[in-house]
């Protein structure tokens, strides 16, 4: 404690950033979950394929990352992103129907793809 004493300016920011991450881990997750889920129909307009890497980082540590199929999606003329597996992904073109459930975020009102079918 005589740490602070001598800097109390660490104790307060160290308070601050504290409330600071907090308040926002909060935010995204009441904002991103407990939405109401439905069920509709998107048009694909596009596929984007991203290869995974791996890297060391800073502390030797090798990281392995995925990698990732995304399909741009038109769900009621809002263009949108959801996630696919590699079978799906190959399987559609654009101009393709496919089923996704959606739902909106609470604050920012975003639209989220939870899941993608044929």
């Amino acid at each position: 404690m005589a740490f602070f004493r001598v800097n109390p300016f660490m104790f307060i920011f160290s308070v601050i950033a504290v409330l600071g991450v907090i308040s926002y881990v909060l935010y995204s997750a009441f904002d991103r979950f407990g939405g109401e889920v439905s069920t509709t129909v998107a048009t694909v307009t596009g596929k984007q394929y991203t290869p995974g890497y791996t890297k060391l980082n800073n502390m030797d540590q090798i990281q392995t990352y995925p990698d990732i199929y995304a399909l741009s999606l038109n769900v009621d003329g809002e263009a949108t992103v959801g996630l696919v597996t590699k079978e799906k992904f190959e399987s559609l073109n654009a101009n393709d129907t496919v089923h996704v459930k959606i739902r909106r975020t609470r604050l920012t009102q975003k639209l989220q793809v939870i899941d993608v079918a044929r």
